[in-house]
């Protein structure tokens, strides 16, 4: 009997590793999971070791190998990645320094000199993003200030997805997901921004070829093929930035859609038209990027730091190590007079963008509960993702959205989804897979190899059915009530005491 071809999405999270093989039905038949590796050199400091990396990612594919039947049915492997980090190879391709994480802030004089030298507006208008320090640029910027040897000897820089692709074929690429975070791809024109790299002093022929997601790079070296496991002729695909990787495999490129992708950080996403010129997108710490599967697109993007990373500290902070699944029953059980959460646990990035805010509790009685404060926890998160939303919105110039979809760690923690779906006042649509950012690299890798004819016929193969979570007429009421009336001038209220905090260290 014929057995079905398999491709492998691998996904780099900034907290997990992850894998899946995906057959040419749509069906996922085996999964595996590993600790992303980082290093901290020094306090607030987190690197991404590039040998420990690959190594990580050998045992995360060799896992998923291990439980294939048929191990030469698989024809292609694409890589998802967290972006703004990047790896330094040499001309033998041989790394020359770690990856610095995308939260890791080390790189604040790069930034300040890179504005200074080519200009916030220019920056801005040229990229699509509002200027911050950890987009990659600055990171090219910090090894050559900190580590000119090795800058000297750099031939490509590539995202964590392009390294672990470059490892298993051969060959360096990056796609425009990957490549519009680094504040050096020019959104208008497709191509990287070479008056800026050449402004600060950054050899434009060191940046990776640009090709669309799902372009077929070549097949796994035979160092790449003793390392995973995997048959000496599957194919390597370009593969695509974990958010916009996820989004697709759920359906949520459309216009008109917004998509709520959380993990460690969240993202929202809505497809536009065309990229905008207003002010307004830096003033709220929106950007605007670029996605090609099909075809190319545009996006407008806010994010949150600290989502799936303020529910973790919470359990582990104060919850004393209590599961998660104990928090949301206890939460769920906490109704009334339960204080407002502002998850500001790192910084602020939209819609108030401010390094130096900080998280609050507010409203903390003695009667206050664990489950109520984790309650707090889900409500400030839902409050945060609304105001992101209205921020998008009011930029855009543009009508509501006609649908709000999001996937992953929500098909688990559906109060948060009820939460937010009461917040929006708005249904809320759920894509079942848990694991869309390594499908859609799966995907990806099926069209790579011509598993699948195209995007769009990939993504019918992959479709589930979505659970839509509708809001709850009285409690929608009241949360929209304490977003208007108490969290939406929060900020503005605790940003003086939150900045006097912090001149005070």
């Amino acid at each position: 009997m014929p057995h079905h071809d398999l491709m492998l999405g691998l996904d780099v999270g900034t907290t997990n590793l992850k894998c899946l093989a995906l057959d040419d039905t749509g069906i996922i038949v085996a999964q595996s999971s590993e600790p992303t590796p980082q290093s901290h050199p020094r306090p607030d400091w987190t690197d991404f070791e590039p040998a420990a990396l690959w190594e990580a990612v050998c045992s995360a594919v060799r896992a998923v190998a291990s439980q294939l039947e048929h191990r030469d049915a698989v024809k292609g492997i694409a890589v998802s990645s967290l972006a703004e980090s990047v790896v330094p190879i040499d001309s033998k391709g041989q790394p020359l320094a770690p990856a610095i994480a995308w939260f890791d802030l080390r790189t604040v004089a790069e930034y300040e000199w890179i504005r200074e030298r080519v200009g916030f507006e220019a920056l801005l208008r040229t990229s699509g993003l509002t200027p911050d320090p950890m987009f990659g640029l600055c990171k090219i910027l910090w090894m050559k200030n900190h580590n000119p040897a090795a800058f000297q000897k750099v031939a490509c820089w590539l995202h964590l997805a392009d390294y672990v692709a470059f490892r298993l074929c051969g060959i360096p690429a990056t796609d425009p997901s990957l490549a519009c975070r680094t504040l050096a791809y020019d959104l208008h024109r497709g191509k990287w921004a070479t008056g800026i790299l050449n402004a600060v002093g950054v050899d434009p022929s060191s940046m990776p070829p640009l090709c669309k997601s799902g372009t077929p790079l070549g097949v796994l070296t035979s160092s790449g093929a003793a390392a995973t496991e995997l048959p000496a002729g599957t194919v390597v695909s370009v593969g695509i930035h974990d958010h916009p990787g996820g989004a697709f495999a759920a359906g949520g490129l459309e216009q008109g859609v917004l998509l709520d992708s959380i993990g460690t950080s969240e993202m929202l996403n809505t497809i536009l038209q065309k990229p905008l010129f207003d002010s307004q997108i830096a003033a709220h710490g929106l950007s605007q990027g670029a996605v090609w599967i099909d075809k190319p697109n545009c996006y407008l993007t806010g994010g949150l730091q600290t989502a799936g990373a303020a529910m973790e500290w919470f359990r582990r902070e104060l919850g004393s190590n209590a599961t998660f699944a104990e928090l949301v029953e206890e939460a769920g059980a906490a109704k009334d007079a339960i204080p407002v959460f502002v998850p500001h646990l790192l910084r602020s990035l939209t819609p108030h963008p401010d390094a130096q805010a900080s998280g609050a509790f507010v409203g903390i009685k003695s009667a206050t509960t664990r489950g109520a404060m984790f309650r707090a926890v889900l409500e400030g998160l839902a409050f945060e993702a609304r105001a992101i939303a209205d921020a998008m919105l009011s930029v855009a110039g543009r009508p509501p959205f006609h649908k709000i979809l999001t996937f992953g760690s929500s098909f688990q923690n559906r109060l948060l989804t009820q939460i937010k779906a009461d917040v929006y006042g708005f249904p809320i649509n759920i894509n079942p897979v848990r694991e869309a950012v390594s499908l859609g690299a799966a995907l990806l890798a099926g069209v790579g190899c011509g598993v699948f004819a195209d995007a769009s016929a990939a993504v019918r193969i992959a479709y589930r059915e979505e659970i839509c979570v509708e809001p709850n007429p009285e409690r929608s009421k009241q949360l929209q009530t304490r977003y208007e009336e108490v969290y939406r001038d929060l900020y503005s209220q605790l940003r003086t005491a939150h900045h006097r905090l912090h001149a005070s260290k």
